[in-house]
């Protein structure tokens, strides 16, 4: 079903603090259309904030989530999605992973879970997605479906209390997030103009709903819901997340957007970074 898995092994980031116990920092980052030609500037971005799993959409490129795992030092497993891709970059030992979109219609474009196993043994499951685009009524319930078949899929882990994380793309917009359609592309100014003056926040209301923290809406709620990730150009939405189940509030250390180096030009889209004690 698309699976590939390659790379070395790698090592483990750790908190600056060394009184605390190891830190893991995750990365989430929508690539734009495979990342070709872009290898340098994308691992520029991603090195600079030294992470130990990264979540890659529109990751169909392979030759280029290759690239980018051998000069970060990184196991992965990339997963050929109904449209686009994702992939799973991590120093960590990847044990298992699905490709579940060829498997779901509901899912119109990429998700993909897998299994990263800690220095000390603990497993830590991941979900790297991207929902369906566009900010008007019809495709946010497109998107109401897609991300009622992630919940679903992901069910046994939320029953079972597995610790796990949701990222990725989820072009949705978070019930609190304060949006001037002036800041926002051309699409979502006209989509704002024909939903009567709004964009729907039902996708990640859902995701809260099933028990799930928006990472950076713990560590920094004020940048959260008043900065964004897309587009580079036209910063005005953020719609790339890191949830996070079964990790209590006070273990999420830090949630942000990188809009340093590179980023700017690398992609579309800034990438967004969560990190867990």
């Amino acid at each position: 079903m698309g699976i590939r898995v390659g790379g070395e092994g790698g090592g483990w980031v750790g908190s600056s603090n060394p009184k605390r116990r190891w830190a893991m920092r995750v990365l989430s980052y929508n690539i734009l259309d495979g990342g070709t030609g872009r290898v340098a500037a994308l691992y520029s971005v991603i090195e600079a904030e030294r992470p130990d799993v990264v979540g890659l959409v529109e990751a169909e490129d392979y030759a280029v989530v290759e690239d980018l795992a051998g000069r970060l030092g990184m196991d992965f497993v990339h997963g050929a999605g109904n449209y686009k891709a994702s992939a799973l970059l991590s120093r960590l030992a990847i044990r298992d992973s699905i490709n579940h979109a060829p498997l779901h219609k509901e899912l119109t474009k990429s998700l993909l879970e897998a299994t990263v196993v800690d220095e000390k043994g603990g497993e830590w499951v991941f979900g790297v997605m991207h929902l369906h685009a566009k900010a008007l009524e019809a495709d946010e319930a497109v998107r109401e479906r897609e991300i009622g078949k992630v919940l679903e899929l992901f069910e046994r882990h939320r029953k079972e209390g597995r610790a796990h994380l949701l990222m990725g793309d989820f072009n949705s917009n978070a019930p609190g997030q304060k949006i001037d359609p002036r800041e926002c592309k051309l699409s979502t100014r006209e989509a704002w103009e024909k939903n009567g003056g709004y964009v729907p926040r039902r996708v990640v209301q859902k995701i809260l709903d099933a028990g799930y923290l928006d990472s950076m809406a713990v560590a920094d709620p004020k940048n959260a819901f008043t900065s964004g990730t897309f587009s580079t150009e036209l910063p005005g939405q953020r719609v790339d997340y890191i949830f996070s189940f079964g990790i209590g509030e006070e273990r999420i250390e830090r949630g942000c957007i990188v809009y340093d180096g590179d980023a700017d030009e690398a992609s579309d889209h800034f990438p967004v970074v969560a990190e867990i004690n």
